[in-house]
């Protein structure tokens, strides 16, 4: 879906990192709900398209759900920091674009803050231990 959506962007490359983040972005945050109507390219002047801000962004943690809903190197669930690099890599982003883009999901996630949202017991501190575990886990 990547490789597909970036085609059709002006800059095909620019297109695929965008998109890689969002895919990062979403996973860091919990968020499992990523799927092919949540991403999109957007068209400009002259018929040229790039890729789509994120959008559609909940943390689908808070209810139960801890898979991803697109697979990434063959997977939903249990994703650790090697998938993510197979996947960057099975989408041709260099893999210093890849460390950059994993720093800046790293640090935009870090400010994301469960605590203001009504949850509590059980289900904020499993999410919120999901969620250190993942960043502990992209951040080696």
């Amino acid at each position: 879906m990547v490789l597909a959506l970036a085609g059709h962007c002006k800059a095909p490359l620019v297109a695929v990192r965008n998109l890689y983040l969002q895919f990062l972005f979403a996973w860091l945050t919990g968020n499992g709900d990523l799927h092919a109507k949540n991403v999109a390219v957007l068209g400009g002047r002259g018929k040229v398209f790039s890729a789509a801000p994120i959008y559609d962004v909940p943390c689908t943690l808070l209810y139960g759900d801890d898979t991803m809903a697109l697979p990434l190197a063959g997977k939903t669930k249990n994703l650790r920091s090697r998938h993510w690099a197979e996947f960057a890599d099975s989408i041709g982003l260099p893999v210093r674009a890849a460390a950059s883009a994993n720093s800046i999901a790293l640090a935009a996630a870090a400010g994301i803050d469960l605590d203001v949202l009504p949850f509590g017991g059980s289900v904020l501190r499993g999410s919120q231990r999901e969620l250190r575990f993942r960043r502990a886990e992209l951040a080696g």
